[in-house]
């Protein structure tokens, strides 16, 4: 069961806390109020808590200082490893996410995180796994990546995979069906009815459960989805980082596309990185959005860099499937539970300025 917020902005301070020295000045309850976007009461109840325990001292006049904090041992040591490159919005997110958990928990860990799947591999290799009490990690379909994973649980670790599912192991995942749905939704409220969906081969679960969330609100809507308007672009695994310029590379089958040989007045699909790719590719040969196309972006880079164009679309909580992964391998750990569960993360949708309303909608 997921915390009540009184209880997670309790868990917030008290982690902040500890990492300070006693006597050390603390945020206001005002400051806390606006860090964590809660209610100066909420804040107030967790932090009369902490003061009844001797963890935090009101200074009348000066604010909130660190009491006699207590050394607390580590409950015990996890290993977290995602393949993304620092900086990178995506999956970053999710080391950020885990790392503040870990600490929030009292968890020593360690940070195996590479751009490459080859790289993890080798890092985790030279690891002593028994070493540690759990491990958070992404694995997605290529060879290295399964053989971390047959690594971590020939040493019978206990494991959590964010992102992505393999039988057998839990695992976080964000809503990808409701999040395809939101999007077939939208598009189709606004008198879309042509709407081209890139996808990828990729071998993860997100990729057909966004596709057939987005079919099925078509289908809701009235619509069925013409194959022909289903592109594959390939995936080879790269973070975008947003102006270095680096995009997905578009196969030959883009081409008539691009030429709007096919015809289609919306593009969305299952990622916004091969999403920006293609907009990129219509925006040099002088399509506009959303003027000539209305576009619906699938993740944490909700914007077309190179047109400044806010997009509408579906944001992952990325920060919160890393929370939620070391909390359900804490619960394990601790004995809560006698086994590692599995959760879905909520999505949201935002609604910017790429989508137009057709005429006749």
């Amino acid at each position: 069961m997921i915390k009540q917020v009184y209880e997670q902005v309790y868990d917030y301070i008290e982690a902040d806390v500890h990492q300070r020295l006693p006597g050390e000045a603390l945020p206001s309850e005002v400051q806390y109020s606006l860090q964590l976007s809660v209610s100066r009461q909420t804040v107030r109840k967790a932090v009369d808590e902490l003061v009844r325990q001797g963890l935090v001292r009101r200074l009348p006049g000066k604010g909130l200082a660190v009491g006699e904090v207590p050394a607390i041992q580590p409950r015990g040591r996890m290993l977290i490893s995602c393949i993304c490159t620092p900086g990178d919005s995506d999956l970053f997110r999710c080391v950020l996410g885990c790392m503040d958990a870990a600490a929030r928990f009292h968890y020593e860990y360690k940070l195996l995180n590479f751009p490459t799947a080859a790289e993890q591999y080798r890092a985790i290799l030279a690891e002593d796994l028994s070493a540690y009490d759990g491990a958070v990690i992404t694995c997605f379909d290529s060879e290295a990546e399964q053989c971390t994973l047959n690594l971590i649980l020939r040493a019978k670790l206990p494991v959590c995979i964010i992102g992505n599912e393999h039988e057998g192991i839990a695992s976080v995942m964000s809503d990808d069906f409701n999040g395809g749905y939101l999007i077939g939704d939208a598009l189709a409220r606004h008198g879309h009815k042509r709407v081209l969906w890139l996808t990828t081969d990729r071998q993860a679960a997100d990729v057909p459960r966004r596709l057939a969330g987005f079919i099925q609100a078509l289908h809701d809507n009235g619509i069925e989805h013409d194959p022909e308007l289903t592109l594959a672009i390939p995936d080879p695994g790269v973070p975008l980082l947003i102006g270095t310029g680096t995009l997905r590379p578009l196969p030959f089958a883009a081409e008539k596309y691009l030429e709007r040989q096919v015809h289609y007045t919306a593009v969305t699909g299952y990622s916004t990185l091969p999403i920006v790719s293609f907009c990129h590719e219509l925006y040099l040969r002088g399509a506009r959005v959303p003027e000539d196309v209305s576009v619906v972006a699938y993740g944490d880079q909700p914007y077309l860099p190179w047109q400044n164009i806010p997009l509408t679309g579906i944001l992952e909580a990325k920060y919160e499937m890393g929370s939620e992964a070391v909390l359900r391998m804490h619960r394990f750990i601790s004995g809560e539970t006698d086994q590692i569960e599995s959760a879905i993360v909520p999505i949201r949708f935002s609604s910017m300025k790429s989508v137009q309303t057709l005429d006749d909608a």
